[in-house]
């Protein structure tokens, strides 16, 4: 049976096995990791899931501001399966269960670089039409409100964001 939780600290070699095996280790490459660079994922809002004693699956949420108004965002990824565990749905429960405690935590958007047949199920649309735009993915970059009008007023270069500490909300 698969349980998800967020991660612990003995969690952090299997989370780097984990992302190794579903993406290799030129990830770290990807534009997408200079944004995570030197900050901490959002705790409150990062997921793996265990299958027994198995990480088997893994999501975390990283601050990012927007535009000149620096409006703060949430930059999604990496979202990863074992390879060996795709289509059983792992993928899909972390990212519900992620978006979900995102909302419900007050975060106004997130978004994300990735697959747009994929991600579209989760409510993500291409970034491009709203002037939202990360240098480096002009192709893949996602974005989804999170709260009603979530994405009104926003539009700019995405840049790095300053770690969350607490939540915006209470749950």
């Amino acid at each position: 049976m698969i349980s998800f939780q967020p991660p612990q600290p003995d969690d952090a070699a299997a989370i780097e096995d984990l992302l190794d095996r579903a993406f290799g280790p030129r990830r770290v490459r990807k534009t997408a990791y200079r944004y995570r660079a030197g900050l901490p994922p959002v705790h409150d809002l990062s997921l793996v899931a265990h299958d027994g004693d198995e990480l088997v699956g893994t999501i975390a949420f990283w601050p990012v501001r927007i535009g000149e108004a620096a409006i703060p965002a949430l930059l999604l990824g990496p979202l990863a399966v074992a390879p060996e565990r795709r289509g059983h749905g792992i993928g899909v429960a972390l990212m519900r269960r992620g978006i979900d405690a995102a909302a419900r935590a007050g975060h106004r958007l997130a978004v994300l670089v990735g697959d747009r047949d994929y991600y579209a199920r989760f409510g993500f649309e291409p970034a491009g039409p709203t002037g939202i735009y990360m240098p480096g993915e002009p192709r893949r970059l996602m974005v989804r409100a999170l709260a009603p009008n979530g994405l009104e007023g926003v539009t700019g270069r995405i840049r790095p964001g300053r770690s969350v500490r607490r939540r915006l909300r209470a749950a």
